[in-house]
Parts: structure tokens; sequence; C-alpha cells
């Protein structure tokens, strides 16, 4: 009867650890896309000179990011992303028209994407999907109340160690 058990257990865990790995691939991959989008993973750049610069996402090969989010993708440079949209024109090659986005790290580290607020409890991140994660932030991070930004959480997982504000 103990050897079912231990089967048994055995068992849980296999399954466990199966949906459990599963679920960081999906992650990894990046959210879930509507039939007919196009999509694509890389590092951000922003190439050209003056009157010319474009935000090009290089991974296996190269995008140009065109749309609404241009600038904000633009603002992450050297972030790796996952972006998703409409295969789209551009004079400097292929493109995607993005529709939606992920920030999945910056120098190695996976940051915290959201729009910075404050209520009598202090500074937070609202982030897209509703939800919120408390941060303690410096003085010059405070005046950006009601940017869009990334961050880099510390050792303590609370107080801001390294931000980019996407949107003004």
């Amino acid at each position: 009867m103990m050897r079912w058990m231990l089967v048994g257990v055995g068992l849980a865990l296999g399954v466990a650890m199966t949906a459990a790995c599963s679920r960081t691939a999906v992650v990894e991959s990046g959210p879930a896309v509507r039939s007919g989008d196009v999509t694509a993973r890389g590092i951000v750049r922003r190439l050209g000179s003056e009157g010319a610069v474009r935000t090009v996402v290089q991974g296996d090969e190269s995008v140009v990011v065109v749309g609404d989010y241009e600038e904000e993708i633009g603002r992450a440079a050297g972030a790796e992303v996952w972006i998703s949209g409409s295969a789209a024109n551009s004079p400097y090659g292929d493109a995607i028209d993005v529709i939606e986005y992920r920030i999945l790290s910056v120098d190695g580290e996976v940051p915290i994407v959201g729009v910075l607020a404050e209520d009598e409890s202090g500074f937070y991140l609202a982030r897209d999907d509703g939800s919120t994660v408390r941060v303690d932030v410096s003085e010059r991070l405070a005046s950006a109340v009601g940017s869009k930004i990334w961050a880099v959480l510390g050792a303590d997982n609370v107080t801001v160690a390294r931000y980019g504000i996407l949107r003004d």
C-alpha cells in the first residue's frame, strides 16, 4: 500500500513539474496572438540619423516597428521585447504595425511595466492587467507620476533600482 502511495505522489509531482515547465515556455515565447498577426522577438535598436531615425527589433531577422507604439518601443532601446501586429510596409524593410508588445528583459533582468501612480500609501505601478505593484521611488522618479515606465526592482523587491520612461 505504501509503495502505491509513493508512486502516486511521484506521478503527481511529475505532472506538476511538466505543467510548470510548459507554462514557462508559453511566457517566454510571448502572449497568445490572433490569427493573421505577425510577431517578432529581439533587441530594440534606434537606427539612422536625424530626420530618418527608425525603431528596429533585431532578432533572428530585423523588423522595423511602425504604428502607435513606435515611439514607446523606441524608448526601450537595448531591451529585449516581443511585439505583435500586422505586416506593414516601410522604406527601411519588413515592418510590423505593432498592436501589442512586452518588454521581456532589460540587461538580463525582468522589468515591471506600468503607469506610475501615487495614493495615500505611497507609489505604485498600475499594470495593463489591472494589478498594482507597490514601489519605493527616488525623488526624480516621483516627479514622473502618470508616466508609463519600465522598472527593475532592487533586492528588496520594492525599491526601483533602474527605470526608463516609455510614455510621458
